[in-house]
């Protein structure tokens, strides 16, 4: 089983939900960090999810408000999410999000 290290990101974030990361066929993660920051001068909204089968489960609540111009941590923790199950971000402003996800595959 080979473990790797990697990363994704996504900038101006619409206000449809945008798939951030989605876990490959043959693979399960471990998040291990996620960020949702506003890039604007007015407080924005964030919904971040993860898609499991047919449950969404909310990973920081829906619509966090998130002040102008700080950041969120939307991970407390480790979270394992396995074949295809989706991170997604919706803000409530459109362009004003940029969200970043750390995590580790394991081949499986």
């Amino acid at each position: 089983m080979a473990n790797t290290f990697l990363r994704q990101s996504l900038d101006t974030i619409g206000t449809s939900a945008e798939t951030l990361y989605t876990v490959p066929s043959s693979k399960t993660s471990v998040i291990i960090g996620g960020l949702v920051s506003n890039t604007s001068n007015a407080t924005c909204n964030a919904t971040v999810t993860v898609t499991i089968g047919s449950d969404v489960i909310s990973l920081i609540g829906t619509n966090t408000p998130i002040p102008a111009n700080t950041a969120l941590s939307f991970i407390d923790g480790k979270v394992v999410v396995q074949t295809t199950d989706v991170v997604k971000v919706t803000g409530s402003i459109a362009g004003a999000l940029d969200a970043h996800l750390s995590y580790m595959e394991i081949d499986v």
